[in-house]
Parts: C-alpha cells; sequence; structure tokens
C-alpha cells in the first residue's frame, strides 16, 4: 500500500490542533485540491468537492439545537440530496438569508446547484432536445460554476461559523 502523504495535496501540520483535528485535515486537504483543481483546469473535480464543503456545513448547522433538524425522518436514507438539504435550509429561513455579497445566500446556493448540474451532465449529455454544445464554452461554464463554487463554499462555511458561534454562547 501506497503511503498516505504521498496522495495528499495539503501539507501535513506539525502543530496540534484544538477540536476536530481530523476535520481540520480534511477541509484543508480540500481547499487544497480545490486550488489546484482550478488552476489545472480540473473544474468539474473542483465543483464537487465545494458541493461536499456546503453540504458539510449545512448538515451541521441542521444539526444544532435549534435548527428544524430533517435528519430523524430520514433513518433509510444515509445523506439527503444537495437539493434536500437546501430546501431544509429554507425551512429554518422562510425569509431568506441576507449574508454577504448575495441579496439571499440560500437563493444563491440552490442557484449554484442547478449550474453544478448543468456542468457536471453538460459535457457530452446535452438536455433533451438541444445539441451538445462546444468543448470550449462547456469548459468555460464548468471554470465559472467552479469560481462561484469557491465563494459560495467560502460564504457557507463563514456563515456556519458565526450561527455556530452564536448558538454556543
Amino acid at each position: 500500500m501506497q503511503d498516505d502523504t504521498t496522495l495528499r495535496k495539503s501539507q501535513t501540520l506539525q502543530k496540534k490542533i484544538a477540536g476536530n483535528a481530523t476535520k481540520y485535515q480534511a477541509y484543508r486537504e480540500a481547499w487544497s485540491r480545490i486550488k489546484l483543481a482550478q488552476e489545472n483546469h480540473f473544474f468539474l473535480e473542483a465543483i464537487t468537492i465545494q458541493e461536499s464543503i456546503i453540504s458539510d456545513r449545512l448538515m451541521r448547522f441542521l444539526a444544532l439545537p435549534g435548527s428544524k433538524n430533517p435528519f430523524a425522518k430520514k433513518k433509510k436514507k444515509k445523506y439527503l440530496s444537495f437539493s434536500d438539504l437546501i430546501q431544509a435550509w429554507k425551512v429554518n429561513y422562510p425569509q431568506g438569508l441576507p449574508s454577504g455579497d448575495y441579496g439571499d445566500l440560500i437563493a444563491a446556493v440552490d442557484a449554484w446547484r442547478r449550474q453544478r448540474n448543468d456542468a457536471i451532465h453538460s459535457i457530452v449529455n446535452p438536455k433533451p432536445g438541444e445539441a451538445t454544445q462546444p468543448i470550449d464554452l462547456f469548459l468555460q461554464q464548468a471554470k465559472e460554476t467552479a469560481e462561484e463554487g469557491t465563494r459560495l463554499a467560502r460564504e457557507v462555511c463563514s456563515w456556519c461559523q458565526k450561527v455556530k458561534k452564536q448558538r454556543i454562547l
């Protein structure tokens, strides 16, 4: 078996991490991979990791005390879909969620979810009745989706951290 550290894209930290060190290391690796994927034009990898980060933060929020938690009803299903997580988030903020550069962070993430679906599926599988798009157009759209995904993932992480601190204090 290959040494796992040779597969890493993030640097191993020598300092001790307070709290969940494994989660911290996973996030360092995820952000490193997003950066490298975008630099090397592997936009679908970046988009996939961005969705994972946003989903993780939404699951963390929905599990906090005081949140309307959708997990109790999903005993047979281990994971909620990205769409289900966003819908559960909306239940907690029916009037929307103003945040940072976005009029409504929830609406922005949901719009990105649709953009992400198009990016992931449209390389060879156009929408019914549409022609396959030129590869350069696909790559440009995937790049834009990855760039927006980075901004949204950071904004959702920041928002989740603020909510966590408010609920703990």
